[in-house]
């Protein structure tokens, strides 16, 4: 494997392993959401840290065959990732959390716990070990379809909305 999977990787894959794969082969155009997110998330980083008790800095974390950051790190008994949202909740956010989780654990700290803030609602997730080999296996699964042929298409709801709808044949 010479691809280095990242938590952001596994949001893409849970998403479609399709776009996973276009999104590195054509980059990932900003679109006005994101935009909108990016603006707001200084501020929600600092309000976030302050009720969280945690330094307000993303943190790089280089796991060897894996890396990423975190956008928020608690660190107490043990260490609790924090995954910064501004859009609507989706299933797919707890899995870029839990590879986060991953990562932590892998760079030596023990981790139970993680955070996904929408906005300031701030949701706190329970880690085990179940999830923690779930967020491996999604990390390796990720760096496999990256460096493969493109998986075929599959028509769902998210294509009518999708960046890639134009160059990808499900639609």
């Amino acid at each position: 494997m010479w691809y280095r999977p990242t938590p952001w990787d596994v949001l893409e894959l849970e998403w479609c392993p399709r776009y996973l794969w276009l999104s590195k082969r054509h980059g990932v155009p900003m679109t006005p959401n994101m935009a909108a997110g990016r603006g707001a998330e200084a501020g929600l980083r600092r309000f976030l840290a302050k009720a969280l008790g945690a330094e307000p800095k993303p943190v790089y974390i280089d796991a060897g065959w894996a890396h990423g950051v975190v956008d928020i790190l608690v660190k107490r008994v043990a260490a609790s990732p924090v995954e910064i949202k501004t859009g609507l909740p989706r299933r797919e956010h707890k899995w870029q959390l839990y590879a986060e989780a991953y990562l932590v654990k892998a760079a030596g700290c023990a981790v139970y716990t993680g955070y996904i803030t929408y906005g300031e609602k701030i949701y706190r997730l329970q880690i085990s070990k179940a999830e923690l080999k779930a967020a491996e296996t999604l990390l390796v699964k990720a760096a496999e379809v990256i460096e493969g042929p493109p998986p075929p298409p599959v028509k769902t709801g998210k294509c009518v909305y999708c960046q890639y709808r134009a160059i990808c044949t499900s639609t």
